[in-house]
């Protein structure tokens, strides 16, 4: 499946000739390589972008996933907008496969000497070995699915409680304190409820049993959204603790769960 910089020069001017035939193509072929986007459902009109499918011979635009009738398709990065998507792909028994890590198509760019775009992304995907990919399932994406809602809860009423405390403390008072203590009671029962829902979680225990904690809703949380198959170093970059580099390029959501995990952690008290 490798090509040469030439080659995928050339796929690329095919690319052109190819609009409005990709079910078509589509239907032909066995597997197929997608550089997604979160934006090419839902995403507003002027900021919407497709998804980019190589086929092994041409480079495609989809709006959904859903329109693939394929045996195997592989992806560069499961994004919360699609996940219903997929999921619909795997409950129809389509194979479906993730990336491991996106550096990898940087390499392939600086190695091909081609600037970065989607569509020679998409390329690039079939020129990754199989082990560079691993197999989602139903049970993981239904999971995520369930427990985003109930994350994105907690985030925003972490946000919005800070925020009036902030008001609060510089003297604006407008009923604050009531909302705040509705806000603690809801943060409470939401914690707990997913906390509980990882209950069972192996890797979730044994996060909790090396930090020497019981529960922690923040741990949870990571354990969720954290991509563990990345090797430590990336996992540094992708929260902002690489020195020098990804300045202020980085998850800042992830990163706040590691700071409230942290801030908690050293607040624990310890054996003397």
């Amino acid at each position: 499946m490798e090509k040469t910089s030439k080659q995928l020069a050339r796929d690329l001017r095919v690319f052109q000739e190819c609009g409005g035939r990709f079910s078509e193509v589509l239907r032909m072929a066995k597997a197929v390589l997608v550089d997604t986007s979160p934006t090419a459902t839902n995403g507003k009109r002027k900021k919407r972008k497709p998804h980019y499918v190589f086929d092994g011979e041409r480079i495609l635009e989809v709006d959904k996933l859903t329109k693939f009738k394929n045996d195997e398709v592989f992806i560069d990065t499961l994004f919360p907008e699609i996940y219903d998507e997929v999921l619909e792909l795997l409950k129809r028994g389509i194979k479906v496969y993730l990336l491991r890590d996106t550096m990898m198509l940087k390499k392939l760019g600086r190695e091909n000497n081609l600037r970065k775009s989607d569509e020679v992304d998409a390329q690039f995907l079939s020129m990754i070995p199989r082990d560079g990919f691993r197999l989602l399932t139903v049970k993981e994406l239904g999971f995520k699915i369930k427990m985003r809602p109930l994350i994105n809860r907690y985030e925003k009423i972490v946000r919005w409680r800070a925020a009036l405390k902030k008001l609060l403390s510089q003297g604006f008072d407008y009923n604050f304190r009531e909302s705040i203590r509705l806000m603690k009671n809801d943060y409470g029962r939401i914690s707990r409820e997913i906390i509980r829902k990882l209950a069972d979680n192996n890797v979730y225990r044994e996060a909790c049993r090396l930090l020497g904690v019981k529960d922690s809703v923040e741990l949870a949380i990571l354990t969720i959204k954290l991509p563990l198959h990345l090797p430590i170093t990336r996992l540094k970059g992708l929260l902002g603790f690489t020195p020098n580099k990804n300045e202020d390029r980085y998850n800042h959501r992830l990163r706040k769960h590691v700071a409230a995990l942290a801030t908690i952690y050293t607040l624990m008290p310890r054996g003397v």
